[in-house]
């Protein structure tokens, strides 16, 4: 066959070698057909017209277009391995690429933090710069204050002197007025002259120093009265009192509708009090007048502490209460903490009504104004220092109305052990009623592993889509190979419709308790039982479910729920789900563990910002007990318990320790398995493994060798499938070939010991971020507490540690007089501000458990959940009790004349529960003495009155005199 090649290009004069080169190398990928006016090109095989008229561009053009669509950069012919290696060349680098676009698109984050920390630095240099003249100029004021203070300190020397000149001879002359007198205290005398003549740098020193004084005598103290300055509009004057200072007014005490009892009376108008006045030359303030003659008892020293100024929490014990209850420590147990720490309940400063006053408002102080924006920027937060943090919400009319939430630990845990994804709806969990919806797994210690959260406002079909959509979104649309969810019919429609192909089952425990609200007895419910777990084809199923049927369905609910149950059969039937991949679970026992871990650290009452804090701790603390079972697996080995100590062995060192207990179990139930026959000798080998007590139970195991190692072992139980585990007919075959160890064909990489070794774990998280004012006085408690627990081991260091400490604390007093109290504010002072500004969700009515059983697909967890209303002695009405029945107050309340302001309707509901006229309506002793007097009465006249007839004139005769008899105010009991 002739090729373009043995032709010569076309002559002419005006054809210069260079184009002549150029379309020899042309016609050099084409191969001419016997007739010579086409060729086949040698890429696509396409023919194309070679004639010399239509020239060589369109055949330029065509091997251009079929080098690009092939990627040839050699610009040759793919054939055979080059294709092959090209292909996985290509291939490398576009993995290369991927991540090479991933490791910039980390360096442009942290290129763009970068730059705001360096403008933010700048603006702090600029803004120094620009204070640094004031700085100056108010430096030189403060020392010309200084100069002037001075002055005014020794002129208020002199006065001072001039006044206590003075007040040394009012001291004498009282003195010598009362050395005669025996109950004169000398001491007394001396404490008062000592007080009189003090100076306070302010306000609440004197304050201070006035309760202290308080305490060691055994009253109270409170500030009174106040006078300012109306120039300055500045406080002058203080006044300092007894806690029984003044009286009670006279309208509190005459009160005609008082409702509750009147507190018992504690003033008794005590003179006592300590009056201070500011020096506006000094700027200290000096007492005017003290007043120490007490017109009542005080009291003793062990009551003290109880007094109303004695008890309060100081800022370091709010630090601590504040960090016990962010862990969920109990008040009482705080309360224990504090009397053991402070060597006493008299000397731990505060009491019971304090922690619970100083706790009730620090949590109304959490329910911010901006709770949903206070959750958007912690998570906008972990976004900038997480960057596979995936946040996705959204709102209705202005308000939060759906949230959902994945870390990176939580993106690469799904990755390892997404292939059962466990999730449910969880309640009373924040003061909006929001339901939480944990997304929850199974790790490989078989420990309950969190991937995702979701907090939306409704529970139906369109919620649970967003929900499912956003964890594939954040998961990378990585599907899960089976879900367990509680059987919500929302929550099924939503999984068929997102997570497609995916095997589905419903908890069998909420089957269980479904079928007790129409099943009661019991032999008809093991029958339902048997259904659910018993393991049978689908054949025997459908005329077991015949037979059931039948029996059940006599009453018209029962068939209802017959019909909904057996809709949904292929989800909870062992006969349809016992081949799927659940990992060994048929409940969701724990997403329940989860909830019942939730709700005794989130409270119904909790801000939505507090509940997603306990939550991410919660995430954290799972996460720590994994990193704990990950180091014990390593460090520590089994001991060998089983007859074939190499399976064993081998199963201790690939599997965790507590999947490893599972595994020597199958081991030892290996022992009793007998391999009778090889059914084929040819690949792959058939053999057929039976219980040496039950020989009609016989499994078949598939076994696949190639050179002298197992490929693929299968067993007819399908555990090594379902539960991702070997099973015990799998080791008796393996026991019958004398292996050593377990084949990696039977070992799967989520119950290993090293699943998680590709990639460090992260498992930190940001639940511990906390304001920068605890976080600088836990530091310093740390390391106080070092050296703390070093001094006090001697006396001396006790006593020198003591010294140092309050010459600390003064010196520290001293210098910071005037500065301004730190406010604590649980919150992030540098959060991102969300913009737009998003308003808290509204409160919702949650699904919860159905009160009736509608016609519609119900809830199945919750269709026995709801209990059986109490019933009232009194009334007979249900939903209360005798203690909190209404008619029951009423009927104490109301005055002896039944006719009261309710009208007819009121009287009659009155006489209905009055206790006398229902004994007498169901009393037959009564009944028969009325038939007895009309039998009696009838005989006297010759008339013979038929039954009913009699009975129907009893119970009006009953009726009228019962009326009767409660408007004239008479007993029902003498009417008995």
């Amino acid at each position: 066959m002739s090729t373009i090649e043995d032709h010569n290009p076309p002559s002419s004069g005006s054809i210069s070698k260079k184009r002549r080169r150029q379309t020899s190398e042309v016609w050099n990928h084409f191969d001419s057909l016997p007739d010579g006016k086409r060729a086949t090109c040698k890429y696509c095989s396409k023919s194309l017209c070679a004639t010399s008229k239509m020239g060589t561009s369109h055949l330029k053009r065509h091997i251009e277009t079929c080098k690009k669509l092939q990627g040839d950069t050699s610009q040759t012919p793919f054939i055979g391995s080059e294709k092959e290696k090209y292909e996985r060349e290509l291939e490398d680098a576009r993995v290369l690429l991927k991540m090479k676009t991933e490791q910039i698109a980390i360096l442009e984050k942290e290129l763009n933090k970068a730059k705001v920390n360096a403008v933010t630095r700048i603006r702090t240099v600029q803004e120094a710069e620009q204070q640094k003249p004031q700085m100056e100029q108010h430096q030189k004021e403060e020392e010309a204050n200084e100069q002037v203070e001075e002055v005014q300190e020794e002129l208020a020397a002199e006065s001072a002197a001039v006044d206590s000149m003075e007040t040394t001879d009012q001291i004498e002359a009282t003195v010598e007025g009362n050395l005669n007198d025996e109950y004169f205290d000398v001491a007394s005398l001396r404490e008062y002259d000592r007080i009189v003549n003090m100076t306070f740098a302010s306000e609440n020193e004197a304050f201070h120093f006035f309760n202290e004084y308080a305490k060691r005598e055994g009253f109270s103290v409170r500030r009174s009265s106040t006078k300012k300055d109306r120039l300055q509009n500045t406080i002058k004057f203080r006044e300092f009192c007894c806690s029984r200072q003044g009286l009670r007014e006279k309208k509190y005490l005459e009160m005609p509708d008082r409702k509750r009892p009147a507190t018992p009376i504690s003033r008794c108008d005590c003179p006592v009090k300590l009056c201070i006045k500011l020096d506006p030359k000094t700027n200290r303030w000096w007492v005017q007048n003290f007043i120490n003659d007490h017109n009542h008892d005080l009291t003793a020293p062990d009551c003290t502490p109880f007094l109303r100024s004695h008890c309060s929490i100081n800022e370091s014990q709010k630090c601590e209460i504040s960090s016990m209850k962010a862990s969920g420590i109990r008040n009482c147990q705080i309360l224990e903490y504090a009397a053991l720490c402070s060597g006493g309940y008299e000397n731990r400063g505060f009491q019971e009504k304090n922690l619970y006053n100083y706790t009730l408002g620090h949590e109304q102080s959490t329910m911010l104004a901006d709770d949903a924006d206070s959750v958007l920027r912690y998570f906008k937060e972990r976004e900038e220092s997480d960057p596979d943090f995936f946040l996705k919400y959204d709102t209705k009319d202005g308000c939060l109305n759906r949230l959902f939430w994945a870390d990176g630990q939580s993106v690469v845990d799904y990755a390892y052990f997404g292939d059962l994804v466990i999730f449910d709806s969880t309640y009373k969990l924040n003061r909006y009623n929001m339901v939480v919806v944990p997304f929850l797994g199974c790790n490989h210690h078989r420990s309950t592993i969190i991937f995702a959260c979701g907090i939306v406002s409704c529970e139906n079909n369109e919620t649970y889509r967003w929900l499912l959509e956003a964890f594939l979104q954040a998961m990378y649309q990585k599907h899960p190979e089976s879900v367990l969810t509680d059987g919500d019919h929302a929550m099924g429609k939503a999984i068929k419709s997102v997570f497609k192909g995916t095997a589905h089952r419903i908890c069998s425990w909420h089957m269980d308790r479904n079928a007790q609200k129409y099943i009661h007895d019991p032999a008809v419910l093991q029958k339902f039982k048997e259904l659910l777990s018993g393991i049978c084809s689908r054949e025997e199923f459908e005329k077991k479910w015949i037979s059931f049927a039948q029996i059940v369905s006599q009453r018209v609910l029962s068939r209802q729920w017959l019909k909904r149950t057996y809709k949904c059969r292929e989800s909870w039937a062992a006969a349809f789900v016992n081949k799927k991949m659940f990992l060994g679970m048929s409940s969701t026992q724990r997403s329940e563990g989860l909830n019942a871990d939730l709700h005794s650290h989130i409270k119904s009452k909790m801000s939505l910002g507090m509940a997603v804090q306990k939550f991410e701790r919660r995430l954290t603390h799972k996460r720590t007990k994994e990193a704990e079972l990950d180091c014990k697996s390593f460090q520590k080995e089994p001991v060998l318990q089983t007859h074939c100590p190499d399976l064993e062995k081998s199963a201790a060192i690939n599997y965790t320790p507590r999947v490893f207990r599972i595994v020597r179990d199958e081991i030892k139930m290996a022992a009793g398995l007998v391999v009778n026959e090889t059914l084929s000798s040819s690949m792959p080998l058939r053999y057929i493994v039976v219980q040496i007590e039950k020989a009609e139970s016989q499994y078949i195991v598939h076994c696949s060798i190639v050179e002298d190692n197992v490929e693929k072992l299968a067993c007819s139980c399908a555990k090594l499938e379902t539960a991702k585990l070997p099973c015990r007919h799998i080791f008796a075959v393996l026991i019958h070939m004398k292996a050593t160890c377990i084949p990696r064909c039977c070992i799967r990489d989520r119950w290993t010991k090293y699943v998680k070794s590709g990639f460090p774990s992260d498992r930190k998280g940001g639940a511990f971020k906390v304001s920068s004012y605890l976080m600088r006085y836990h530091e310093l408690n740390k390391i106080a507490r070092l050296i703390h627990s070093e001094v006090a081991k001697s006396p001396e260091g006790y006593l020198r540690k003591m010294k140092s400490l309050k010459e600390e604390m003064q010196q520290y007093n001293d210098n910071h007089k005037h500065a301004e109290k730190c406010k604590v504010k649980q919150e992030y002072e540098d959060g991102v501000q969300a913009s737009p500004r998003i308003a808290n969700p509204k409160p919702v009515v949650t699904k919860g458990a159905p009160k009736k059983n509608k016609t519609t697909y119900e809830r199945i967890k919750s269709a026995i959940e709801s209990s059986r209303k109490n019933k009232c002695r009194h009334c007979g009405h249900r939903g209360h009790n005798r203690q909190t029945c209404k008619l029951l107050r009423q009927d104490n309340a109301a005055e002896p004349s039944p006719v009261s302001e309710g009208g007819p309707r009121a009287f009659d509901r009155q006489l209905k529960s009055c206790k006398y006229f229902r004994d007498m309506r169901i009393s037959w002793v009564s009944d028969a003495f009325w038939v007895f007097c009309l039998f009696n009465v009838s005989s006297c006249f010759d008339m013979v009155l038929p039954w009913d007839v009699m009975f129907s004139f009893i119970f009006i005769l009953r009726c009228f005199l019962t009326k009767l008899l409660m408007l004239n105010d008479i007993s029902f009991k003498l009417c008995l």
